[in-house]
């Protein structure tokens, strides 16, 4: 019989409402005085919104950050090692700023000479508000799990695999979790873990999740 778990896998969906923070930077200085002085959900909204915008797609400039210093400062050397940095590296916003910010020091007390963008070019700090809302769908066994995933919206996969790697500080996401300490399927839950979404789209995401599910039945 197919594992049933004691507590099923309730599907959560997210909004996320942009806000203007009023801080803004013209160069490479500016950029980085406003990385130290973000908060979390300043951190966070340019380095993940792009994720639902271009969710088709992998975009060259994985973030607001290295797109605004490739494309508009044409440092594209410093905008390449911005890329670089794996965010699944880190289990706390905090800690991925701080790299950020090391890598924008060392680069500028090497070279301090960087191009200014006239105003209408600026980096604009944004903010992300989140708000999470039921799915109204909730899994007891993997065969649900799996058909509700191939129809639930990118929004909840979203919420689900890349804000509770944050949120859990663990560097596990919620299916993989629930997978493992509800249904006791250990294997799956470490090859659901192991993907990396930031090197592929978030329909892949979707798409893997599900094969991976098809192949335990």
């Amino acid at each position: 019989m197919e594992a049933r778990a004691k507590y099923p896998f309730k599907f959560y969906t997210r909004l996320t409402l942009p806000q203007l923070t009023g801080i803004y930077a013209l160069n490479l200085k500016e950029l980085l005085d406003g990385i130290k002085k973000a908060d979390d959900s300043i951190i966070y909204y340019h380095t993940h919104h792009y994720l639902i915008q271009h969710h088709y797609i992998v975009p060259d400039a994985p973030n607001d950050f290295a797109h605004w210093v490739i494309n508009t400062l044409g440092e594209r050397l410093l905008g390449e090692e911005i890329s670089s940095i794996d965010m699944f590296a880190y289990n706390a916003m905090g800690d991925y700023k701080q790299e950020l910010i090391r890598r924008l020091t060392v680069f500028i007390s090497k070279d301090s000479k960087t191009r200014r963008v006239e105003i209408n070019e600026r980096f604009n700090f944004m903010k992300a508000v989140t708000f999470v809302m039921s799915a109204g769908k909730e899994a007891y066994t993997l065969r649900e799990f799996h058909d509700i995933l191939k129809n639930i919206t990118i929004f909840s996969v979203y919420y689900h695999f890349f804000e509770s790697h944050f949120r859990l500080s663990s560097g596990f996401d919620d299916f993989s979790v629930w997978i493992r300490d509800e249904l006791q399927l250990p294997d799956l839950a470490g090859k659901i873990a192991n993907l990396d979404p930031y090197s592929i789209t978030m329909d892949k995401l979707k798409e893997l999740i599900i094969n991976y599910t098809e192949k335990y039945f």
